[in-house]
């Protein structure tokens, strides 16, 4: 039997082994280097963090795509199928993803999201004004002095992350209501993130061996 390949957006570990997800510690320590960025770039890092969107996708964050009574943010869902099984065009996809009450009161304060609103002008324009290569370098950036070193330290690593957080929580999140907050076209995709719940119960295993 042929062994099944997965793109690299699915994959958990190198060919070599190598981990491509951040650990809880990890993104712990990333969120504590973002503290040394100007506000906008702090921001960016902490929205990456609590959503799991990709740096692209936040790029895109608009004012008018900040829920403040859902207290949450609506993204548009990037590289999913742009034509139907027709061949015919289909509409820009989104996604709400909650995020901490904290979130939504710091972007507004970052960059006064109700005031914008109350004007009713510039709602369409994104927050961050960055490209997409000054984006990553930021990441990188942030990563490096959180000392993360790696393959794991990349925005799709701290993405993987956020997965791999949500299905080994106390409260483990259903796979289904995980891949509509990634944005995944089908569970399947989001089932990668069942790997990595192996590798803990195997520890747990480990762990009572030494007990």
């Amino acid at each position: 039997m042929a062994e099944t390949e997965y793109s690299p957006e699915m994959r958990l570990f190198s060919p070599d082994g190598e981990r491509l997800y951040l650990t809880s510690d990890e993104r712990g320590k990333f969120l504590d280097a973002a503290e040394h960025e100007d506000n906008e770039n702090q921001m960016f890092c902490r929205v990456l963090h609590y959503t799991g969107c990709r740096p692209s996708e936040a790029l895109e964050l608009a004012p008018g795509r900040v829920l403040f009574d859902e207290k949450a943010l609506v993204f548009r869902s990037l590289k999913k199928r742009k034509e139907d099984s027709r061949g015919r065009p289909k509409h820009p996809q989104y996604r709400t993803v909650p995020v901490p009450k904290h979130i939504i009161k710091d972007l507004d304060f970052v960059f006064g999201i109700r005031k914008l609103r109350r004007k009713g002008k510039n709602l369409d324009e994104p927050l961050w004004k960055m490209s997409r290569p000054t984006a990553y370098r930021l990441v990188k950036r942030v990563m490096d002095r959180a000392g993360i070193n790696g393959k794991q330290a990349t925005g799709k690593g701290l993405r993987h992350g956020f997965g791999v957080a949500m299905v080994t929580a106390k409260k483990p999140l259903p796979l289904h209501i995980l891949s509509q907050l990634m944005g995944h076209s089908d569970t399947k995709t989001t089932e990668i993130y069942l790997q990595v719940v192996g590798e803990e119960k195997r520890q747990l295993v480990a762990d009572a061996w030494e007990g």
